[in-house]
């Protein structure tokens, strides 16, 4: 591990040079992919083990990360007449291709065995399987910020999101949350009969630590850049980025034409100073650093691909990023960033995400049949994470 620390702490002292905070946000990156890789924490396999095999655990760890930054954020906006600090939160209109986004990254997500995070993190595997993800990624997060500006502009229903702040205040929005997030485990361990302490017959071992880990590291985030910790941000701008270099017209679209458009197009620099594409390009630095400490990192992946595992790790991977674009982001920034911000539309999202994830699993025979989800999950190019 020496060779990849020293190269890491090399980037973010070059990148300091610079822009110190940019800095920061490389070094968390790295770290999260870390705590990702070593620690096994995703979103996609918990969701899959507790709809297939009854198993909560992993689910529970996932409530915990979310406790934590719900109690992080308030306490930064407890202390902000102190320190100054005025985070970004986040409020998404509810409309149908808001919901349809989410549903589609559901969809995405069983597809590819993996979340936009658990994408990034599966380059500590290698192999083509995980390149397809990515692309899928990088090519549908980038459609996505083409149409969702024109989907918007459609006559359509729209509900503005409650918002615990407004109507409860902070103390009464923390609260909130944290009781909705009690009952969540209440309702879990009594439909698996499982509850949240490990030990229990067929349940794993809740990845508690490595959920206090990526907590800690997404609230450095949040302190550093005054918002939630994005991902699919930074693979839009990426695919812009790439498209532009190919010949595309910025012009054509109603966001990239806008002013806020053409400052994130403005030369490389406006893409690597990007807080999104730090932490992004961290995330993966971080996890194959890992995968070589540990001596598991195959570039060519474990095992040879079919066309068909291709294909749905590419088609899962363009799911995610098309509707995570328009559901205003991922399990990280629409889920984690809503729920944090004491938004309903982070928990709305969460709900059309799994339905969408437990569609797509009851189509591919999944339910009842963990075994064979075990065994599909051991044989695809992404990990379960």
């Amino acid at each position: 591990m020496a060779l990849p620390l020293a190269l890491a702490l090399a980037v973010g002292a070059a990148l300091a040079v610079q822009q110190p905070q940019a800095a920061m946000v490389w070094g968390l990156g790295c770290g999260l992919g870390h705590v990702l890789v070593r620690g096994r924490f995703g979103f996609a396999s918990g969701y899959r083990r507790l709809l297939v095999e009854r198993d909560p655990g992993p689910a529970y760890a996932q409530l915990l990360l979310v406790a934590l930054l719900v109690i992080a954020m308030a306490l930064v906006l407890a202390l902000e007449p102190l320190t100054g600090l005025r985070p970004k939160l986040l409020n998404t209109t509810i409309t149908l291709p808001f919901l349809a986004g989410a549903f589609l990254f559901g969809i995405g997500m069983e597809r590819a065995r993996a979340c936009g995070c658990g994408s990034l993190a599966a380059t500590s595997r290698g192999g083509a399987g995980v390149l397809a993800a990515l692309v899928g990624l990088v090519i549908g997060a980038f459609i996505g910020s083409l149409h969702g500006p024109l989907l918007a502009r459609l006559p359509q229903p729209r509900l503005d999101s409650p918002v615990g702040l407004d109507l409860f205040g902070l103390a009464g929005a923390l609260l909130l949350q944290l009781l909705f997030i009690a009952l969540i485990v209440f309702l879990l361990s009594r439909w698996t009969g499982q509850p949240p302490w490990a030990g229990q017959p067929r349940q794993s071992n809740p990845p508690y630590g490595a959920a206090a880990a990526v907590a800690l590291l997404a609230i450095g985030l949040l302190l550093v850049t005054a918002e939630p910790w994005k991902v699919l941000w930074g693979l839009a701008l990426s695919g812009a980025h790439l498209a532009q270099l190919l010949g595309w017209d910025p012009q054509s679209s109603i966001f990239w034409s806008s002013a806020k458009g053409q400052a994130l197009l403005q030369g490389p620099g406006a893409w690597l100073f990007n807080h999104a594409v730090l932490v992004d390009l961290g995330l993966v630095y971080g996890s194959v650093a890992t995968a070589i400490g540990q001596g598991r990192f195959r570039l060519a992946g474990e095992a040879p691909q079919s066309l068909a595992a291709l294909a749905r790790s590419g088609g899962g991977g363009l799911l995610m990023g098309y509707g995570g674009l328009l559901a205003s982001g991922c399990n990280v920034n629409a889920f984690l960033g809503g729920v944090m911000s004491f938004s309903l539309h982070g928990w709305i999202w969460l709900a059309a995400a799994l339905l969408g994830f437990a569609s797509s699993l009851r189509l591919s025979g999944g339910f009842g049949n963990g075994a064979a989800v075990r065994a599909a999950s051991q044989a695809a190019a992404i990990p379960p994470l």
